[in-house]
């Protein structure tokens, strides 16, 4: 049967697997972050000790986050990730208060590879050097045109650049451990932890939970999934674990092979250990990274127009958000998704919505840990094909985490935290707008 015949208008196409999963997972948490927060939090946080067990509680944090977020999502299959849940959960107000901050994270995201990108394309062509914003938007049209062709191009990219940059990330890995001679020593009396204020300690987690941030991108194809019982749970822990594993490895080799004062004395700390490896190496890095920040921006491509789509199947957006074309890409989504992503990248702003990004993530995650709870009392027998592992007490820990998380990001970033609440706030008549339209048109949504 033809794609067109079998097809509706309004309809994603159920062709996604375990594979892909796991490939938009690590592709979305595998960016730009690894590259450049090692340096940063070096900076920050100067004791190797404490490094590592960032990057090791940002790896546990998410994983107990994760353990909420499976059970949702095979509860409610749908296209659309954390949103569907809190709409579920908490109605229009709570489903766009959610909706609209993660599809600002994701927008941000794609204006941070692309820029990224463009950053390190001159490593292997110079003249970019001066072309910087329209490298950036060249990047843009050919993900997005591939992703518009359909939903089959935009898996075969995800899986195929998310496979190349694990693989090479972890090649540097072990190519640094066994060739290049590890940064002097410290002698043990010489490595007492130094004294590191709060401040500093919630900077540095700000950069490792931003690095893991994505690890939730399968549930945004869930009805998209031919077994999302099955495969999201598996899709976001196996993600989970192989980032993990590449983020700790690439640490602690630049931390052996640098230290320390070596990894925070320049923003890309990969460049110096692959200098003693010639211009061969140094060429694979560029290329790397540059097909690192693709991949990424790829699966932000990918998951962004799915929150737009499920707002307006909800009627909460015009009719022509929904559609979908061909090749099972929500086209009139990805449109929109396409122009924003293109104006934060023209305006610069995405550094300012990046720094927003950590509030509105703990905050999202506070709804929906909640809305666990809402639903596990109100639709007792919804089925849950993967029930939270230790209920209550586990999501009672990732409640905290998140809540706690939300305080101290408020306490560092008043800015976030007043965005949050403005946020929230112009969601309410939004809502009541929406709702309005859809009593007129005689169309209440079972949510």
């Amino acid at each position: 049967m033809a794609i067109s015949e079998a097809q509706p208008r309004h309809q994603l196409l159920k062709i996604l697997g375990l594979t892909f999963g796991v490939a938009v997972a690590v592709g979305d948490m595998l960016g730009s972050g690894i590259l450049r927060a090692p340096s940063s939090i070096a900076a920050t946080v100067p004791s190797i000790g404490i490094i590592m067990g960032l990057w090791v509680f940002g790896a546990v944090h998410v994983a107990i986050t994760a353990n909420v977020f499976a059970e949702m999502g095979t509860a409610l299959p749908q296209s659309g990730g954390a949103y569907i849940y809190a709409q579920r959960a908490f109605g229009d107000i709570g489903g766009l208060i959610v909706g609209w901050s993660s599809w600002l994270a994701f927008i941000a995201g794609i204006a941070a590879a692309a820029i990224s990108f463009a950053n390190f394309l001159p490593l292997i062509w110079p003249w970019a050097n001066d072309h910087t914003v329209g490298v950036a938007l060249a990047m843009l049209v050919g993900l997005f045109g591939a992703n518009i062709l359909g939903l089959r191009e935009g898996r075969l990219l995800q899986e195929a650049t998310s496979l190349i940059k694990a693989a090479m990330l972890l090649l540097f890995c072990v190519a640094a451990v066994l060739f290049v001679p590890p940064s002097n020593p410290v002698p043990l009396p010489a490595m007492a932890v130094p004294l590191i204020g709060w401040a500093a300690l919630v900077s540095a987690y700000q950069l490792v939970r931003g690095a893991y941030a994505g690890w939730d991108t399968p549930l945004f194809f869930s009805e998209e999934i031919v077994n999302p019982g099955r495969d999201i749970p598996r899709a976001i822990f196996i993600g989970i674990a192989i980032t993990a594993v590449l983020y700790i490895g690439v640490n602690g080799t630049l931390l052996f092979a640098l230290g320390v004062k070596g990894v925070a004395s320049t923003p890309l700390p990969f460049t110096i250990v692959v200098q003693d490896f010639g211009g061969i190496a140094s060429l694979l890095f560029a290329l790397t990274a540059m097909i690192t920040v693709a991949s990424c921006a790829n699966a932000n491509i990918m998951g962004g127009p799915r929150i737009i789509f499920s707002m307006a199947r909800d009627g909460l957006l015009p009719d022509f958000f929904q559609s979908v074309n061909r090749g099972g890409s929500p086209s009139g989504a990805m449109l929109l998704t396409a122009l924003f992503s293109a104006g934060v990248t023209l305006s610069g702003t995405f550094n300012l919505v990046f720094g927003l990004i950590g509030t509105m993530n703990a905050l999202g995650g506070i709804v929906i840990i909640v809305g666990l709870f809402v639903l596990r009392r109100r639709e007792p027998d919804l089925p849950r094909p993967y029930r939270a592992f230790l209920y209550p007490a586990l999501p009672v820990v990732a409640l905290v985490l998140e809540a706690a998380t939300l305080v101290l990001y408020s306490a560092a970033d008043t800015t976030g935290i007043l965005f949050a609440i403005g946020l929230c706030l112009a969601c309410v008549p939004f809502a009541l707008v929406a709702r309005r339209g859809r009593i007129r048109l005689g169309d209440i949504a079972p949510r």
